[in-house]
């Protein structure tokens, strides 16, 4: 939402500040200014590149994170205010608390946790934040390619941790989730128009060719599933596969 970009700028400025805290060496790089479809300019927030550590005996970590939500309101079937952080049964509820400030803030007390024990990290690790995941992670591509020799040198690990746990205590190792693509397709017919009722059936029509030129894009849908297979909770719990491909 335009009218709360400044929110976006705070919350970069906050984990920035947290980062270095904890003695990381911090970068909020500028991305200038996005272009509206309406034709406003809004400032981009920054992206957080953080280090803590640079030892060359051991792995470096780097995990992603971002700081924007999806707009919410409590009459999308919320029971508390989702943008006011509220504990229910010992649950912590609001918007951004799973998707994804919660995750990223699990990962700041955990250093912060070693910090405070004085124990030495067994990692180096890296942050990467954005704040315009949820728009498409705008400009997030241009800097990855940028740093890729720079900031995600010697990176050995990436760690994601924008998804969904099994239980209170039991997080959720994810494979298999998808991205996105985007395309723009154009079917272009005649210049002229014609009545679909006279014309219909002898000439080739755009949205029927459109129809068929995406039907084409995967004939035979061998990712859906026919049926499930029995299976117990157990081997449920231990990642056994309970799914029969339709093909």
């Amino acid at each position: 939402m335009p009218r709360l970009r400044q929110e976006l700028f705070r919350m970069m400025a906050l984990a920035a500040d947290k980062l270095r805290n904890l003695g990381a060496r911090v970068d909020s790089v500028d991305l200038g200014s996005q272009q509206m479809p309406d034709g406003q300019s809004l400032p981009t927030p920054p992206i957080i590149l953080a280090e803590l550590g640079n030892d060359p005996k051991k792995p470096s970590v780097c995990f992603y994170g971002h700081l924007d939500v999806q707009p919410a309101q409590k009459e999308d079937g919320w029971l508390t205010d989702p943008y006011t952080l509220t504990e229910v049964d010992g649950k912590l509820y609001g918007r951004g608390a799973t998707d994804n400030k919660g995750p990223v803030l699990a990962w700041i007390n955990a250093v912060s946790t070693f910090r405070a024990l004085q124990q030495d990290l067994p990692v180096n690790v890296k942050f990467i934040l954005e704040g315009m995941e949820e728009a498409g992670s705008v400009a997030l591509e241009e800097l990855v390619k940028r740093e890729k020799d720079n900031f995600f040198s010697g990176v050995d690990y990436i760690v994601i941790s924008d998804n969904l746990w099994l239980s209170q205590k039991k997080p959720a190792l994810t494979c298999g989730t998808r991205g996105n693509c985007y395309f723009t397709v154009e079917v272009k017919c005649r210049d002229q128009d014609f009545h679909s009722g006279t014309f219909g059936g002898i000439l080739n029509e755009p949205m029927a060719d459109l129809v068929a030129l995406l039907g084409a894009e995967n004939p035979e849908p061998s990712w859906l599933f026919a049926s499930l297979w029995p299976s117990s909770a157990s081997a449920i719990r231990h990642g056994a596969c309970c799914w029969r491909p339709s093909r």
